[in-house]
């Protein structure tokens, strides 16, 4: 009977032991010093259409048709352009997430540009970076900001396409 019950206690401390094996095999552990997942360091949490827009002179002597067009290249070059109004002034692509984690899209991180003339004449115009990050553990919770980098580079690009040159 005890060497029985010996038998039982090994078979039971294996099994167990083949269980916290599985489990520990199905879990990803984190370090406690590894940061938390945030945003990118590029997304600042803002409802302020100011902060996120940038306004460019435009250059003399340009015509409509070929602003509207070198702004669709700017935007075309990194962007799919979802809306664009060439009656209006307006381009916008749609949201897409464009930050990279580990490897892939970070689908919790997404943006969108647009860019607008302003005026009859279109003498300036502007563009806006809106950036969006949807918080942990949640599915509707979206804080609303914009991308800085994203601002920059959109901004630095159409800049030097048509703005006016110092």
């Amino acid at each position: 009977m005890l060497k029985l019950e010996g038998i039982i206690r090994r078979v039971s401390a294996v099994m167990v032991l083949i269980a916290l094996m599985t489990l520990s095999a199905c879990t990803r552990l984190r370090s406690p010093i590894a940061p938390a997942v945030g945003p990118p360091p590029t997304f600042i949490q803002s409802t302020s259409d100011v902060r996120g827009t940038r306004l460019i002179d435009i250059r003399d002597g340009m015509t409509k048709a070929v602003l509207f067009k070198a702004a669709t290249d700017v935007l075309a070059k990194r962007y799919s352009v979802d809306v664009s109004d060439e009656r209006a002034g307006f381009l916008m692509t749609p949201w897409q997430a464009s930050f990279m984690r580990d490897g892939a899209p970070d689908l919790r991180y997404r943006t969108r540009v647009m860019i607008r003339f302003l005026g009859d004449d279109w003498k300036q115009v502007s563009v806006r970076a809106q950036a969006n990050w949807q918080r942990v553990g949640t599915t509707d919770d979206w804080d609303v900001g914009y991308d800085t980098q994203v601002l920059d580079d959109v901004s630095n690009d159409l800049t030097a396409r048509i703005g006016k040159r110092q």
